[in-house]
């Protein structure tokens, strides 16, 4: 809320009043990923998870299904954690790659996705991250690599998509693993599964792996988001690279990726869903995690 002022008349005296006005805001929230070294490391619970989020003064938490496991006990273990910790769950994060060749495995991948959107439809998790495939760059490069990847996401989105309306659900396709990578790509696909169970995370980071600036891509995908991992990438020159340099992931504040330009986009949509810190740099997690927060709450 901030401060305003509105004009009464009393008697014939016009008088200044003050009066509360709603901003828009958006929500912080800590990705379990970005504690994944430690979560391995230290054989952390969702329970610890959530303990260390709420140490560090962070209202959301989202869950990884990869690093959870099996997903039999996983909604009542991770209520419990958020109840006990008075957090709010911010979302699930569902691993897949649907740009298999195997019938097989595609059909495996399809079925994980099922399986824990159950889990999301327990929970009532207001958005589940999802992956469209992985492919290497030179694939990227390739048109028939392209056109045969683009049609298995589309064929498993879409599978899952329908799933998601069953449910009341949202999916949201982050720009990961290649396929899609740029925001056009990212918008395209949703144009064409065109389901209100499919909807976008925006990764301001993962943009400049396909050599696109994180708030121009913002813009471009913003009035489709449903979630948003906050990173930071850093620039390192590679002439192997078609536009000279390679984005290697960093501390928040420490790369090249413009957090209050992207943040301007969201909120120039009126995004006010969470936006939540995913680290993924090299420096060591008790030190970057906390920096990163700190960086976060400054700019929002």
């Amino acid at each position: 809320m901030r401060a305003g002022i509105c004009f009464s008349y009393v008697g014939r005296r016009v008088v200044r009043l003050p009066v509360l006005v709603k901003e828009q805001t958006v929500r912080q929230a800590i990705c379990h990923y970005s504690f994944h070294r430690r979560w391995k490391a230290e054989n952390w619970t969702p329970d610890r998870l959530a303990a260390e989020v709420k140490a560090l003064g962070v209202e959301g938490v989202d869950f990884h299904a990869g690093l959870l496991g099996a997903s039999a006990q996983a909604a009542e273990l991770i209520r419990g954690a958020v109840a006990k910790h008075g957090l709010v769950l911010s979302g699930l994060s569902l691993s897949n790659n649907f740009n298999q060749e195997q019938a097989e495995k595609f059909r495996a991948e399809v079925e994980t996705v099922k399986e824990w959107m159950r889990v999301a439809d327990e929970l009532k998790a207001p958005v589940s991250r999802i992956f469209g495939g992985s492919l290497k760059r030179e694939q990227r490069q390739d048109p028939a690599a392209r056109a045969a990847g683009q049609q298995r996401i589309l064929e498993g989105l879409g599978e899952v998509a329908r799933e998601a309306e069953k449910y009341g659900l949202v999916l949201a396709l982050e720009n990961h693993g290649g396929l899609p990578c740029t925001a056009e790509e990212q918008v395209d696909v949703l144009r064409r599964i065109n389901s209100p169970g499919l909807k976008a995370t925006i990764d301001v980071g993962n943009y400049m792996s396909c050599g696109q600036e994180g708030h121009v891509a913002t813009r471009l995908a913003a009035k489709h988001c449903a979630y948003v991992h906050f990173k930071d990438m850093k620039k390192v020159a590679d002439a192997a690279s078609p536009w000279g340099w390679k984005a290697e992931a960093c501390t928040l504040g420490d790369g090249d990726v413009d957090h209050r330009a992207c943040l301007k986009a969201l909120r120039d949509v009126g995004y006010t869903g969470f936006v939540a810190l995913e680290y993924e740099g090299s420096e060591p997690e008790e030190v970057g995690v906390p920096r990163s927060v700190a960086f976060m709450k400054r700019v929002m």
